[in-house]
């Protein structure tokens, strides 16, 4: 998997080390985010938070990557915008 320049950009404004951020996703959850077109979204814990790294599978690319917390995260689960993918 790739990061894209915007993901990359991302990391460099979240003063994150883009290789660290592409290890961390391997232990990931992947979902679909239903408001979002059916989006590609894998949630991952990295330096003690959640983050979410939006996917492109069709050129297995890495769009962008971001930190949320966990209260975000238990409210996109409750309300059914975040929809497990099969792996």
């Amino acid at each position: 998997m790739q990061l894209t320049r915007h993901a990359i950009e991302k990391c460099e404004t979240y003063e994150v080390d883009a290789a660290a951020v592409l290890s961390a996703m391997r232990s990931g959850e992947t979902f679909l985010d239903l408001h979002r077109g059916g989006a590609v979204a894998r949630l991952f814990r990295f330096r003690d938070r959640p983050w979410v790294a939006v996917l492109n599978p069709e050129t297995n690319k890495v769009v962008t990557v971001y930190p949320t917390d966990q209260r975000t995260v238990e409210a996109r689960r409750r309300s059914g915008r975040w929809m497990v993918a099969k792996r």
